[in-house]
């Protein structure tokens, strides 16, 4: 055989072997895939297969993990905050109104200073001494 020849058949061989490669991963998945199909598994434990599978290419693990990964670690939940600021309002002023009521009571109860004209002007001596006519 000539050089040439022979070149070209290294490089059919080497084809032919890069095809049949290819050829097996893809069995491999078709066969995953029929199992999953007839089998128990649910879609999450098929795409964790194709991700941790050893014969899948980077871009189909790739795949099946960005595919997966919201059914394996949990969001945080959505939080929504209504509130009635009418109702808040009223709340705080009911509570004001209630808070003075308690101090009012609180001061009802406490005794008051007599405030009778008598005691105020005091009719003692000194009181007598403040009055306009001194003679008196």
């Amino acid at each position: 055989m000539t050089a040439p020849l022979t070149d070209k058949i290294a490089q059919l061989e080497y084809v032919i072997r890069e095809q049949m490669a290819e050829i097996d991963q893809l069995r491999a998945e078709v066969d995953a895939l029929v199992d999953w199909i007839a089998g128990e598994k649910d879609a999450l434990s098929a795409l964790q297969a194709a991700y941790v599978d050893p014969r899948s290419t980077p871009t189909n693990k790739i795949r099946a993990a960005a595919s997966a990964i919201a059914y394996e670690r949990s969001k945080p939940a959505s939080v929504t905050v209504v509130v009635d600021f009418k109702s808040r309002v009223q709340a705080a002023r009911a509570h004001t109104l209630e808070l003075r009521k308690q101090e009012w009571a609180r001061q009802d109860a406490q005794p008051q200073p007599d405030l009778t004209p008598e005691t105020i002007l005091g009719h003692d001596a000194e009181g007598e001494a403040l009055s306009p006519d001194p003679a008196a």
